[in-house]
């Protein structure tokens, strides 16, 4: 299984609105995909710079080829509309993930 993460570190004050816009933009994009099974969004604990939240939006996927095209394709469309609405208050980074089986629980 492949994990598409995307990690978006933004100004605190731009949290509440941000997830809004995860929740009924990202995912409802990603769920239209019909690529992604049940997605995760985690709050990492760990802080880049004082005053921001790093949000991680994980995708788990089964056909990584899939997921590479709508990342390149819709989900550029969508980063596009986070630089619109938030600019420099916000980055964010994309990484593949291989999710390893160890037999464990």
């Amino acid at each position: 299984m492949i994990l598409l993460n995307t990690t978006f570190v933004l100004h605190t004050p731009l949290e509440a609105e941000f997830l809004d816009w995860v929740k009924n933009v990202y995912l409802v994009s990603a769920a239209s995909a019909g690529v992604f099974g049940a997605p995760v969004v985690a709050r990492v604990l760990t802080r880049i710079e004082p005053d921001t939240e790093s949000i991680a939006v994980q995708l788990p996927a089964d056909d990584m080829n899939a997921a590479q095209r709508w990342h390149d394709e819709t989900a550029a469309i969508l980063r596009d509309d986070v630089h619109s609405r938030w600019g420099e208050r916000m980055m964010f980074f994309t990484t593949y993930m291989e999710v390893i089986e160890t037999g464990g629980k």
